[in-house]
């Protein structure tokens, strides 16, 4: 596993850029989903309205179990589980491609 200095702890949805555009997991969904960069380093994956460049939503972290969630996204409680599962299913991937996991334990929250 790669590791690294970045504190999770002190991030910020502000501080993430788009990286890299991930397929979407959830069916007629509009909003886009992308590993999100600090600086350099992809952290995890956010959740980003159409056309715009700030996320709303974000998983960051260096394995499963140590997560962060930041940010929210108002709409229907259906609606946002199935788009946290999505993005969750995009996290577990960052896991497995960026950071090199090959296992990953736990349930979605």
């Amino acid at each position: 596993m790669i590791m690294t200095n970045i504190n999770f702890d002190s991030l910020q949805l502000e501080y993430l850029e788009k990286d890299s555009n991930i397929p979407k997991t959830v069916e007629d969904q509009v909003e886009e989903t992308w590993f999100v960069k600090y600086r350099d380093e992809i952290v995890g994956v956010g959740l980003f309205l159409p056309d715009s460049d700030k996320c709303v939503l974000a998983i960051i972290g260096d394995s499963y179990d140590d997560r962060i969630v930041l940010g929210s996204y108002g709409t229907s409680d259906e609606q946002y589980q199935l788009i946290y599962q999505g993005l969750d299913i995009a996290f577990q991937a960052y896991l497995r491609s960026i950071k090199g996991d090959s296992v990953i334990e736990g349930d979605t929250l």
